[in-house]
């Protein structure tokens, strides 16, 4: 796959940060495995530091605030206003359940660019709390994107598979071009392996070496940037493919995981 190159940065369909892991939602087949992993939030000057590292060497179209549920976070507009003081991307958006959206402080709307709202048929977002969002992504010029979602693709198998599914599972798998993520300093071609080896950690399963599923964003730019365009555009899988089913997986019905 073919990364353009602009003023030594990689140009790339979006990135994404996931300033808060755990969600208010329990949705079964989670991307992002929120159900699983405990509460944790990312501190600002954190998400700043990562993000200042990351646009060195990356120049992607779409910033992206995502979680988990991002409005969980106590100090949002800080996450905001440190993506916006990294200079990753001319363009900050959020994607939210909005369940939370008429608690959320009108500056939150006056940062962001854009908004996702993924609406669930399993826990319906009711109709004032719409309005509220529309109200203020109008008030603010924020461009407000609406999904409704009334069935999930399975992600996440029972066991893992091996080798030649994880060949498949990686070669059709639409993540590794849309959902390239930072977690914790490191960048990620999709939004999986840091989270599948944390459920998996907690769970006393070793999933063995991932180093290769991720590049630490602190080290030298040039090395930095030779590491992240090689994980672009690799041909074997990633360690976390054998725990994924990327776009392969049935489809089944949207539903809430029990606790």
């Amino acid at each position: 796959m073919g990364y353009e190159m602009v003023g030594g940065r990689i140009v790339t369909w979006a990135l994404e940060a996931h300033v808060v892991d755990h969600c208010n939602l329990q949705c079964a087949q989670c991307c992002t495995l929120s159900p699983w992993l405990p509460a944790r939030f990312v501190a600002p000057d954190q998400l700043e530091h990562d993000l200042t590292a990351a646009s060195r060497v990356l120049s992607p179209a779409v910033f992206k605030l995502t979680g988990g549920e991002p409005s969980l976070h106590p100090n949002l507009v800080e996450c905001i206003e440190a993506a916006r003081a990294s200079r990753i991307s001319p363009v900050l958006s959020m994607t939210t359940n909005g369940l939370l959206a008429t608690q959320l402080p009108d500056r939150v709307f006056q940062l962001l660019d854009r908004i996702t709202l993924s609406v669930y048929a399993s826990s319906p977002l009711p109709t004032r709390t719409l309005a509220h969002i529309e109200s203020r992504c109008q008030a603010y010029d924020v461009r407000l994107t609406v999904k409704p979602i009334g069935v999930f693709q399975e992600i996440t198998p029972a066991s893992p598979g091996d080798e030649e599914q994880a060949r498949r599972v990686y070669a059709s798998c639409w993540l590794r071009v849309r959902c390239h993520t930072i977690h914790r300093g490191r960048f990620y071609p999709c939004t999986r392996p840091p989270h599948v080896a944390s459920v998996l950690d907690r769970r006393g399963i070793d999933p063995g070496p991932w180093d290769g599923d991720g590049v630490e964003l602190a080290g030298e730019e040039g090395t930095t940037r030779r590491a992240v365009i090689a994980l672009l555009r690799r041909t074997d899988p990633l360690a976390s493919c054998r725990w994924c089913l990327g776009s392969t997986g049935g489809w089944m019905a949207h539903r809430q995981a029990k606790r």
